[in-house]
């Protein structure tokens, strides 16, 4: 028998939301280490090599969830509804492991009947995705020439930077990225983690030059900019 334990031990979320909301528990989850790729130099004949880049990819999540119905169509309706949580786009879904994770559906499995719990019938599925491990959101107030510290273990994590012009620019910089005809109040956001850049909302078209979208490194980092900004970022591990 399911009892109110054995829901509080099983439980993840989809986008905040309880799984066992749509209607299953967590038999059983796996995470597999982050994917790397090095693309390795090593020269004819040669007894040693260079790594010119890394990169990182994503983890494979095995996760396993039971759910019981009554009947047949029963079993149906709540795996389809499970199978669409989990295949919603990108999602965000928190493990009993106390991690979260951006992650994507790659298979909705078979359902496998495990047996007989009263009058229902207790079904089990095996899903897989891949994803990235990550905290909560973190909102950090940053004043100009301040060293600040990403909790990130990853060699660079997406971040978005935001502020209110205290005045009028011909231009301003805001770390990677220069705006032009800035007025007093104008709330500019360069956000790396949606790769977009706003001014009071609307995209920035002509009046922008742009290297890169913005990224932290693990520990102290410092972003150019007269004015106070607020950095978020999730930390990423």
């Amino acid at each position: 028998m399911i009892t109110e334990k054995d829901i509080l031990n099983a439980t993840a979320y989809i986008n905040g939301e309880d799984i066992y909301n749509v209607g299953a528990l967590v038999e059983s989850f796996k995470v597999s280490s982050t994917a790397i790729t090095n693309n390795v130099y090593q020269g004819k004949d040669s007894t040693n090599f260079n790594v010119l880049s890394t990169i990182r990819g994503m983890r494979a999540i095995t996760l396993n969830l039971f759910y019981k119905g009554s009947s047949k169509r029963e079993l149906a309706l709540k795996k389809s509804k499970i199978d669409n949580a989990l295949g919603a786009g990108k999602i965000d879904l928190a493990l009993p492991d106390g991690f979260s994770y951006f992650a994507f559906l790659t298979s909705a499995g078979e359902e496998q009947v495990m047996g007989v719990e009263g009058q229902d019938v207790i079904a089990l599925c095996t899903y897989t995705l891949e994803g990235i491990r990550h905290d909560d959101l973190q909102e950090l107030t940053v004043v100009p020439g301040a060293t600040f510290l990403c909790e990130s273990l990853i060699e660079k994590t997406d971040c978005r930077l935001t502020c209110t012009a205290s005045s009028d620019y011909a231009s301003l910089v805001i770390g990677p990225v220069t705006i032009t005809n800035v007025h007093m109040s104008d709330v500019l956001v360069v956000d790396g983690i949606n790769k977009r850049i706003l001014q009071n909302g609307a995209p920035c078209a002509g009046n922008m030059s742009f290297i890169h979208f913005p990224h932290l490194i693990p520990g102290e980092n410092t972003i150019s900019c007269i004015e106070t900004l607020t950095v978020e970022y999730y930390p990423t591990y």
